[in-house]
């Protein structure tokens, strides 16, 4: 019996890795990061090196940083020649462009000059004159940047101006997962902000928890999924000073999209599950509906449908939703 026993502990599998979790100041939000499948001193290096990536893109995507090769430059270089700009801002670039022709204009890159009138205004949700909308708009358009993802040189349109917004997030988290994988980890969880993405089975084995935000007013979440090697994105309106700030701008209107109080995207990577919420936030369900048809696979998304607060309880509206890992309640 004691043999037995001797044996049963020498074969035994040895004991699971403790996780190793960390976060950081980024995009204007925390980045946390954990993963649960490497020796702590492995997990520890994997950590950190997804982190300071996650680092150096913030200040590589701020359209008024000086990092060579970042938004900043190209911002700055307006009306000018083309610029040499690092490839994953050609990246995020060709990404967003792609959305703007898919929305019809709706999102984009572009906005940056709509983002900068609305924010001069912090104290009230009154739009900004309507001369300077008018002229913010056309500088929001699709055509007013060319770039040559081959060579990573990019030409920007005078008076336009790159904002990340809407995509920064989601190609980091993707970065973020990148460079986990590369130092061998298979079980992790990426957050920035809005932006979560896990990869592997999660602490239970049956993949990552994600409880989604209540509806206004009330308690419960939304839903709770079970997201496995997925991305979910959560763009939401906020009360503030008795008013409804609404995240997303309409570009071709210039003027924030109403109707929408939150979507929730899920997609496999990231840098498709941030610009998608946004896009989808403009656009309404309707149009919406219509448009996710094009995409291959097909996204999963809840749209929570209102003016507003103070406006009763939102409707709810769902695409390929029931397709997800829902927790049973």
């Amino acid at each position: 019996m004691l043999r037995l026993v001797l044996v049963a502990t020498l074969l035994a599998a040895p004991a699971a890795a403790e996780p190793v979790r960390k976060a950081i100041a980024a995009f204007g939000t925390q980045a946390e990061i954990e993963v649960r499948d490497l020796p702590s001193a492995e997990a520890e290096s994997a950590v950190l090196a997804a982190l300071q990536e996650i680092f150096a893109l913030d200040h590589l995507f701020d359209p008024d940083g000086e990092v060579t090769g970042g938004l900043g430059v190209l911002n700055r270089a307006a009306g000018g020649g083309a610029v040499e700009i690092d490839p994953r801002v050609s990246d995020l670039l060709l990404r967003g462009l792609q959305f703007c022709i898919w929305s019809g204009g709706a999102y984009g890159p572009l906005g940056g000059e709509l983002y900068r009138l609305w924010d001069q205004r912090p104290d009230s949700y009154r739009p900004p004159d309507p001369a300077d909308l008018r002229e913010a708009v056309g500088t929001a358009e699709c055509n007013r940047v060319s770039l040559d993802p081959k060579t990573h040189a990019a030409i920007l349109a005078p008076g336009s101006r790159v904002d990340a917004f809407g995509l920064s997030r989601g190609l980091a988290v993707d970065r973020a997962v990148a460079v986990l994988t590369e130092h061998g980890a298979a079980n992790a969880w990426v957050e920035v902000g809005n932006v979560w993405r896990a990869l592997g089975a999660g602490p239970s084995g049956h993949g990552w928890l994600a409880e989604l935000p209540p509806i206004p007013g009330e308690e419960e979440p939304i839903d709770r999924i079970w997201l496995h090697d997925q991305a979910l994105v959560v763009y939401s309106t906020q009360p503030v000073n008795e008013e409804t700030l609404r995240p997303v701008i309409d570009q071709r209107t210039g003027v924030p999209s109403r109707g929408v109080i939150s979507v929730i995207a899920v997609t496999v990577q990231a840098v498709d599950a941030e610009p998608l919420a946004a896009t989808l936030f403009v656009l309404g369900h309707r149009d919406g509906q219509m448009r996710l048809g094009s995409l291959d696979p097909r996204p999963s998304v809840f749209w929570l449908l209102g003016q507003g607060i103070g406006t009763g309880r939102p409707l709810e509206a769902t695409y390929y939703w029931t397709q997800l890992d829902r927790v049973r309640r």
